[in-house]
């Protein structure tokens, strides 16, 4: 029980640890205008220093906010821009509010375009998928359709057994039948959609 202990006590570690925004010699060399930087180019928000700051703290390590803030002002100038905005926003990116009201209405017409391709990729994926399902469990009724056909027609299956099987290939034939309308229904979405991806992507492809 105890090395049961001592093991769960390490795992919690290393766990703990993974979730630092930074490693110790990472904090112990840390340029923090350089750290700034790199996280006002990536979009995230100031408070992110926090997270450096908890980080650090079990090393002994405060870092330098001015600097930190400094960095973070001319990260931002590069992440705020429109071909960043398009770009994320095609990535699924959520943007935060985080550029300033100077540099917001550039980034967001990149933001605005680079969204409406990501929710129909988005729509594409999910409709590509319901298709895969379909198929799959199309292909599964087919198998138990055999099966159950099989055992219908055989001479040794009892005569009640035969009228309970007759209903349940009803049943499966009728889920088929479903299922296949359904996937000519998503032939016509998919290719609908595949439409307007090619319109978006034409209409913004100066990003």
């Amino acid at each position: 029980m105890k090395a049961l202990g001592l093991m769960t006590v390490a795992l919690v570690a290393v766990l703990l640890a993974g979730c630092a925004s930074m490693s110790k010699d990472e904090c112990l060399t840390a340029d923090w205008y350089a750290i700034g930087y790199e996280d006002g180019a990536n979009g995230q928000p100031t408070t992110r220093i926090g997270s450096h700051r908890e980080a650090c703290a079990k090393h002994g390590v405060t870092p330098n906010l001015r600097d930190y803030q400094d960095g973070h002002d001319e990260g931002i100038i590069h992440f705020c821009t429109a071909q960043s905005g398009f770009t994320r926003a095609r990535s699924g990116y959520q943007y935060t509010g985080i550029c300033p009201p100077s540099l917001e209405p550039e980034f967001m017409d990149g933001y605005t375009a680079g969204r409406q391709i990501y929710t129909v990729n988005s729509e594409l994926s999910s409709l590509r998928s319901e298709q895969r399902s379909n198929d799959n469990e199309l292909r599964r009724l087919d198998q138990q359709l055999v099966e159950k056909e099989a055992a219908l027609f055989a001479a040794s299956t009892p005569e009640d057994q035969r009228r309970s099987l007759y209903d349940e290939i009803g049943l499966m034939k009728e889920q088929r039948g479903n299922l296949t309308q359904r996937n000519q229904q998503l032939i016509r979405e998919v290719a609908d959609a595949e439409a307007r991806l090619r319109q978006l992507q034409d209409r913004y492809s100066y990003y």
